[in-house]
């Protein structure tokens, strides 16, 4: 499959990929609660209803506690290259993505089943992803596990890095729970010193260098004594610059010599101190925006071997009940059918802050702990009409340029196992990348 004028290769849509390659094709099951999803595979082709779940059930017959449900209420069939999901005339019906299932209709990835109080969105869930899930449900990195194959990989491999002094680079848009995931690290981490967080935009461009590294006395007009910086203030523990991309370029130089050496020289003062103390890094935007400045490209190189994105709720919308029920802190005890419907389908575009505040909201709203549509904010509640944002779809990830792959075979010394690991692909994906650029790893293996 040849690339396109970039001469970059690309992966094939996951229709052309055998089911090894692409994952297991599973139906991610969760409700306004913090336990009790359900992983059903779906190549057994099950007919879904109301019952309660059991363990070595039938994989043909797949129970879920809600009464809302008909007790024969769907049934996902497979045809060639996919699958379908129909309506058995079930008495509340199915939505997909919103709109009500009135004919067998393909899913494709990350499309969202609505049936009773329950919402199922379509992965195909790869081994790795499959573990990744089972570790994030036995012990959550942040307040609530996720059930999002693609976050819940990610987050493993920050708890391995957790354990390391490594520098960190999180990348995400505004409120997908950066800091969160931040102070995880650093309690995964062992570091016994405090988590020191500071925003880099709210930072005065003339202030930026004593709040981080601290004065002397005499420094400006009003440094009677001296005062340590915010770096100092982390000592032995981990300090997160948050937003570090509306950092201006000259203080990321100073930061970017700080990781170099670990030393402080406080203002006004010739003399410098080493400090023991991690610094993880987080950003909106990488390459600038508005009221921002790029990050230069060799601090992004010091900060990590790659950044780490933490995806929005837009694209896990099966996390967004858990997180629901989470905010609510058991002052609900029913959630109205539509008013589930529409917070899984709006598409959350300040992320978890914003579902935090529409919660919150709600429950004020409720008299009776019952939370229903018209307790939700307008535009959540809008989201009914318009049916579920494109963004829940996996993007098919590019192949990595020959280059890359000259890297990863000299760092790994011709061993196409690990090459494959840390592309997190099948071998045999990485095997047809190989031959294509006529990259034979037994010349890296000296």
């Amino acid at each position: 499959m040849g690339g396109g004028e970039s001469g970059i290769d690309t992966v094939p849509e996951a229709c052309d990929l055998p089911d090894a390659e692409r994952g297991r094709p599973t139906l991610v099951i969760a409700s306004f609660a913090t336990s009790g999803a359900q992983f059903v595979p779906v190549d057994g082709c099950p007919t879904l209803g109301r019952g309660r779940p059991a363990a070595g059930h039938d994989p043909a017959r797949v129970q879920v506690a809600d009464q809302l449900l008909s007790r024969r209420h769907l049934r996902i069939v497979g045809r060639k290259g996919g699958y379908n999901v129909e309506d058995l005339g079930s008495l509340n019906g199915s939505y997909l993505d919103g709109r009500r299932l009135d004919k067998a209709t393909t899913l494709s990835d990350g499309c969202i089943l609505l049936f009773g109080s329950h919402a199922g969105v379509f992965r195909r869930v790869t081994d790795a992803e499959s573990a990744a899930l089972a570790e994030e449900a036995a012990s959550p990195l942040g307040p609530v596990a996720t059930l999002s194959p693609a976050l819940a990989l990610t987050l493993a491999k920050l708890r391995r890095l957790a354990r390391t002094e490594n520098e960190l680079l999180l990348v995400g848009e505004t409120g997908v729970g950066k800091e969160v995931y931040a102070r995880a690290i650093h309690r995964a981490s062992g570091r016994g010193g405090p988590f020191v967080a500071i925003n880099c935009a709210a930072l005065p461009a003339d202030l930026v260098e004593s709040e981080l590294f601290g004065y002397a006395p005499g420094a400006h007009s009003t440094a009677i004594k001296s005062k340590p910086g915010l770096v100092e203030a982390a000592e032995g523990g981990t300090l997160l610059l948050d937003e570090i991309g509306d950092m201006p370029p000259e203080f990321q130089g100073k930061i970017f010599r700080f990781l170099q050496d670990r030393l402080v020289t406080p203002l006004g003062s010739t003399t410098c101190r080493r400090v023991d103390v991690r610094i993880l890094a987080a950003t909106s935007r990488l390459g600038g925006g508005n009221n921002s400045y790029p990050l230069r490209s060799d601090l992004v190189a010091r900060l990590g071997a790659e950044p780490i994105r933490i995806p929005p709720l837009r694209e896990r919308p099966e996390d967004i009940g858990p997180l629901a029920a989470h905010f609510a802190a058991g002052a609900v005890d029913a959630v109205e059918p539509a008013a589930f419907r529409a917070l899984t389908l709006y598409g959350w575009p300040l992320n978890i802050r914003e579902l935090e505040k529409a919660i919150k909201h709600a429950v004020a709203l409720s008299p009776d702990r019952r939370l229903r549509l018209e307790h939700l904010p307008t535009t959540v509640q809008g989201a009914l009409e318009r049916g579920a944002p494109i963004a829940t779809r996996r993007k098919p990830r590019p192949a990595p340029a020959r280059s890359e792959l000259e890297r990863l075979l000299r760092q790994h010394r011709g061993n196409v196992s690990e090459v494959a690991r840390s592309l997190d692909r099948k071998w045999a994906v990485v095997g047809r990348w190989l031959a294509r650029h006529e990259l034979r790893p037994e010349q890296f293996r000296q």
